[in-house]
């Protein structure tokens, strides 16, 4: 349950005081999510999201976040807004945590996406790059392929009890000399997502996305590594295995709307391989540091280095829209 820190509704309403949003008639903690604390707050004036940031997240950007994603609500695309506070700001602190109130988006995500949810999400992805394009604060990828090398040095450590660990972590050696070589230096970028999970984007009951969530990754990057990383979400099964029609479908979607260049499709291989090793490591790292009495269960590592295997074999980036 992603409720780790509590909050009382008297918490709640000493907060909302700050707010021009009315009373306070419903305190719901929200299960789904790893990270951050989320509640569902019903006001007489309508609904909201209450996330207390929790160490995972960087609390030095939170102002980053804010206003990135106020910035696309703004210009029209469904993201989770903040709701500001009389004096304009839009972060606070309950229980020792910074918090925020943000807008209550529509919709859940897909428990079983078909191409009709990855062609749409396609869309909107191309359609947040799009939006974002002229936000002008920049924010570096903490996530990127400069924070590859560190992710594999803290899961040495461990890994040592571990053969199959090991033996993941001798593979990312060489693949990280031959990415770093191979990294592109000047393709489109701008504010990008990269955690664009099919968990991270609502639907309706027709497939059209109402709403996308969740930006603590969020970074200034290439557009083509954010739709590489998406791909890698989108297009496999739960344990790994390629679904070609997924992946052309998202593809096909996004590219119908944001066209790539040659360069960004040439590029997009690179980009997948090192995605899957980015997610590869730091499901390894949360296994390896795992406490059984943690409420929170790991994600499996096996299933992003098995993407490996597809992204190696492709003959090119033509190959994920065909």
């Amino acid at each position: 349950m992603a409720v780790f820190t509590p909050v009382s509704d008297d918490d709640a309403r000493a907060y909302l005081r700050a707010y021009d949003i009315g009373e306070l008639i419903h305190l719901e903690g929200i299960e789904e999510g790893v990270s951050n604390t989320n509640f569902k707050v019903e006001t007489t004036t309508g609904l909201y999201a209450l996330t207390l940031f929790e160490d995972a997240t960087p609390w030095d950007d939170l102002p980053w976040f804010m206003d990135y994603t106020l910035y696309l609500d703004r210009k029209g695309y469904p993201a989770p807004g903040p709701a500001l506070k009389r004096d304009g700001s839009s972060l606070g602190e309950i229980n020792g945590k910074p918090c925020a109130l943000i807008k209550w988006l529509p919709g859940r995500w897909p428990r079983n996406p078909d191409v009709r949810h990855a062609a749409s999400a396609g869309e909107f992805l191309a359609r947040l790059h799009l939006t974002g394009g002229d936000f002008p604060q920049i924010r570096g990828n903490s996530m990127g392929i400069d924070m590859w090398p560190h992710l594999i040095a803290r899961c040495e450590p461990k890994a040592a009890n571990s053969p199959r660990a090991q033996a993941i972590l001798e593979d990312f050696r060489g693949e990280l000399i031959w990415l770093q070589a191979h990294w592109p230096q000047d393709l489109p970028k701008g504010a990008i997502h990269a955690d664009y999970f099919t968990d991270n984007v609502l639907m309706d009951d027709d497939g059209r996305v109402t709403g996308v969530i969740d930006y603590y990754y969020a970074c200034t990057d290439f557009y083509a590594y954010d739709l590489a990383v998406s791909l890698n979400a989108w297009g496999f099964t739960p344990g790994g295995q390629p679904m070609p029609h997924m992946i052309h479908a998202f593809a096909a979607a996004y590219n119908d709307l944001r066209p790539l260049s040659p360069a960004e499709i040439a590029a997009l291989p690179l980009f997948a391989r090192g995605s899957a090793m980015r997610f590869t490591l730091t499901r390894l790292y949360d296994l390896l540091n795992h406490d059984p009495s943690w409420v929170v269960k790991p994600k499996d590592p096996e299933a992003f280095y098995r993407r490996l295997d597809f992204h190696r074999s492709v003959s090119g980036g033509a190959d994920y829209f065909v």
